[in-house]
């Protein structure tokens, strides 16, 4: 688990998606895994992915854009 400063929210290293670091943003009351940080090749920088519509509210997004702020290339 991977504190992002959220009470609602954490990160979870996943296995490595095309060669670059990938992370899991999870729901820490359920365990359910909701969103995907991940290299953008196109955008050559870290962006987040979701599979399904999610509801962040302006704390967890601000959680969020601070964690991809602080991955490295």
């Amino acid at each position: 688990m991977i504190d992002i400063e959220n009470k609602y929210i954490h990160a979870k290293e996943i296995d490595p998606i095309r060669g670059k670091p990938a992370y899991a943003i999870v729901n820490t009351k359920s365990g359910s895994e909701i969103a995907c940080v991940a290299w953008h090749t196109g955008w050559r920088r870290f962006v987040m992915y979701t599979d399904t519509p999610v509801v962040f509210d302006i704390g967890c997004l601000k959680s969020i854009i601070k964690f991809i702020e602080g991955l490295k290339p």
